[in-house]
């Protein structure tokens, strides 16, 4: 009786002390949603915004491990609820994502990095919870959309409260977008490959005509990682294969002077749908989105030209400039919103999805 009483004791102390399990993330049944690299060690590193993980456990504790080359933004739901961003930053830090004792059913978490990857390279090495591990594989969506973009895509500005205000990485946040809000309106899972300031065939503010063709974002959205011109993505392996994409380039093209010739242009982005096509399927549906006028003419002839295409104009009139406009004139999440409307009504059109 004596041996059994200090038998329950002893496990008693040692559920008390803790007793969580750790897992490497990539040995988890956690589901990660974007372009990634897996490592050695059992890490996955990514610094496109946009990428999202999806944590399904029984307990009342889950913590991640994470490092940071810089400082990111990371949206957070626990089960389906909005909680406040979390900030990830340093090397090897632990950021804790539920802790409730009182609450120790199934919960779901969802993670995402909220800021483009001129803030920094996420690596997440282990998750730790008092309980158990869930699948998540049943949350796959039957749909999957990539965006190609600009600072609109990335959402530059979108919490910001005023057209004046300076670009801040706390006020940029993709899952305000009209990206993530058409991919949430087709119940679709989605990647979002955008930087700010980059174009087809030319970036914001260069002195020249056309940029250096590695800077702009007809070569960035064939790498792994956007601010590694050496990470190649693997299309043939790519745990994920969109069944549309959308394209949101040629503001920045435009933008400044010199600006490209039309033929320039419409060249360069021919020849990227054309790449990406060669990628990802030859009848893949292409909607392309334009938000500056100067792009409108050249861009609704090419498509006309192109099977399986489509052009959706944001051009002018969409969202007001007051009430709609956040950092640097980019348009807020109201803004957003409004430019979804219309990408949405296209893109429908495209597709033939409801």
């Amino acid at each position: 009786m004596k041996r059994l009483f200090i038998l329950t004791l002893f496990c008693s102390l040692l559920s008390s002390c803790g007793g969580e399990k750790t897992t490497p993330i990539a040995n988890s049944p956690a589901r990660v949603v974007g372009r990634t690299a897996t490592l050695n060690d059992g890490s996955i590193s990514f610094d496109w915004s946009g990428v999202y993980i999806d944590i399904r456990f029984r307990g009342s504790y889950l913590a991640l491990e994470l490092s940071d080359t810089k400082r990111n933004y990371l949206n957070l739901w626990i089960d389906g609820e909005e909680q406040p961003k979390l900030t990830s930053e340093g090397n090897h830090a632990t950021l804790v994502l539920f802790n409730n004792p009182k609450a120790e059913g199934e919960h779901l978490i969802r993670i995402q990095k909220a800021t483009e990857a001129e803030q920094g390279c996420i690596t997440l090495h282990s998750l730790t919870t008092d309980g158990r591990l869930l699948p998540t594989e049943d949350l796959k969506l039957p749909r999957h959309i990539e965006f190609y973009g600009d600072s609109l895509t990335c959402g530059y500005g979108t919490e910001s409260q005023s057209g004046s205000e300076p670009f801040l990485p706390e006020t940029e946040n993709c899952r305000y977008t009209y990206a993530v809000l058409t991919a949430k309106h087709f119940g679709a899972d989605y990647s979002l490959i955008s930087h700010s300031g980059r174009g087809v065939i030319r970036n914001y503010g260069d002195s020249l005509q056309l940029s250096d063709s590695n800077l702009t974002m007809s070569a960035r959205v064939f790498r792994t990682f956007d601010e590694d011109p050496d990470s190649a993505w693997d299309f043939a392996k790519s745990p994920y294969r969109p069944d549309a994409i959308v394209i949101t380039l040629g503001t920045n093209d435009f933008s400044t002077m010199p600006h490209p010739t039309e033929e320039q242009f419409t060249e360069g982005y021919r020849a990227l749908i054309e790449k990406l096509r060669t990628q990802w399927g030859c009848e893949l549906p292409v909607l392309c989105v334009v938000h500056s006028p100067h792009a409108v003419a050249c861009v609704k002839k090419m498509v006309e030209e192109i099977p399986n295409a489509a052009m959706a104009d944001i051009s002018w009139g969409v969202y007001n400039r007051t009430t709609d406009l956040g950092a640097s004139e980019h348009p807020n999440r109201y803004g957003h919103e409004k430019m979804a409307k219309i990408v949405i009504e296209h893109f429908a059109a495209l597709t033939g999805w409801n």
